[in-house]
């Protein structure tokens, strides 16, 4: 369950922008001959229907219908009482609930049996409700379209890029490397450590946090964390408690090494190329992986995202990049950082004085 802030304010995305996201994604549909797109939602993985209308699923499920022409409709199994905060928080005024997202579906197209309807990330559906849907449209012409809503969360416009930078520099804050109470300070427990990364983070606003302090060799911790401002998301990892041991500063020069090497056109090999040198540096027997993710991948950790061996950065995206360390022992330790990557190179989001921290 979600437990933090959900705000709409024209002041942060203007009206014209949401407005621009749901056209851009019907001019799609029509391209495709589509003309309903289902787009299904829960807790773990909903930031679609969050992008297009601003609606937060703090719990249950529910899917967005977005006709090819007019209105999106959410289909939900909550209470018609919580319409009306779905309304205030969201530019959802169509609401429809129901016990079956089959009968909600066959409901809402009326009838129409002509109508081709399209499941957005079908893959990623639970396959109990995706069964349920196709059973209930029996009649209809059901297609599966891929990513098509997701594609437009790959380059975060000016508006969201601002957010980022200070949703950014929030974790960066409430990490606070060289401040006593900041979750990455030596000398914490872990529980003390995610504790402050949660009152840090969502004392600011954030609507979800992922933290995680790991043990790692040397008495190092590893401490990883992830957060979801609006509907965007950014991540850092920092090393704690490093004392004596080398191999932490080993990971963070080769950090810093794949973050100057990101640029558009970059694939993950071409920043392990770069932080290679570094890399070889660590203790015989540790193996290492470099990659990057999409911050509108990150949902839960970023385990969703799955990516060809060979697809590279694009210019205007906001990316996580990583360097994982395994040890022979098997334990397990992370450096990494929220970048925005351009033709001049990348900006790092969580980590505002790069060259000063590494």
């Amino acid at each position: 369950m979600k437990r933090g802030l959900v705000k709409l304010d024209p002041a942060e995305i203007p009206d014209a922008e949401r407005e621009d996201r749901v056209a851009r994604l019907q001019r799609q549909l029509k391209d495709a001959g589509i003309d309903v797109a289902l787009i299904y939602g829960d807790v773990s993985r909903s930031d679609d229907i969050a992008y297009l209308t601003n609606l937060c699923i703090y719990w249950n499920e529910g899917i967005l219908a977005v006709p090819a022409a007019g209105d999106p409709a959410f289909l939900t199994k909550l209470s018609p009482r919580v319409f009306g905060w779905m309304r205030q928080v969201s530019t959802v005024a169509d609401i429809h609930s129901g016990r079956k997202f089959g009968d909600l579906a066959a409901k809402y197209l009326d009838g129409d049996t002509s109508a081709t309807v399209g499941l957005i990330d079908a893959e990623l559906w639970p396959a109990s409700v995706a069964g349920e849907i196709r059973q209930a449209l029996a009649g209809h012409d059901v297609r599966d379209t891929g990513d098509l809503a997701r594609q437009a969360r790959l380059a975060p416009s000016g508006p969201e890029l601002a957010l980022l930078r200070q949703a950014g520099g929030l974790l960066a804050g409430a990490l606070g490397r060289t401040t006593a109470d900041g979750a990455a300070a030596d000398g914490l427990t872990p529980n003390a450590r995610i504790a402050a990364v949660e009152r840090g983070l969502r004392g600011q606003g954030f609507l979800d946090v992922f933290a995680r302090a790991g043990d790692a060799p040397d008495g190092v911790t590893s401490l990883e964390v992830t957060g979801q401002y609006r509907a965007l998301w950014v991540h850092a990892s920092r090393l704690t408690d490093t004392g004596a041991a080398a191999w932490p500063a080993v990971l963070e020069r080769a950090l810093a090494a794949a973050i100057g090497a990101a640029r558009p056109g970059a694939t993950a090999a071409a920043l392990a190329e770069a932080a290679g040198p570094a890399l070889g540096e660590l203790p015989a027997g540790a193996t290492a992986r470099v990659r990057w993710t999409h911050q509108a991948d990150m949902a839960t950790g970023g385990e969703y995202a799955s990516y060809p061996p060979g697809l590279s950065i694009t210019s205007g995206a906001a990316v996580v990049i990583t360097v994982d360390a395994t040890f022979p022992d098997g334990r397990h330790a992370q450096v990494a950082d929220t970048v925005a990557v351009t033709a001049d190179g990348a900006e790092s989001l969580t980590e505002p004085d790069l060259e000063a921290a590494r």
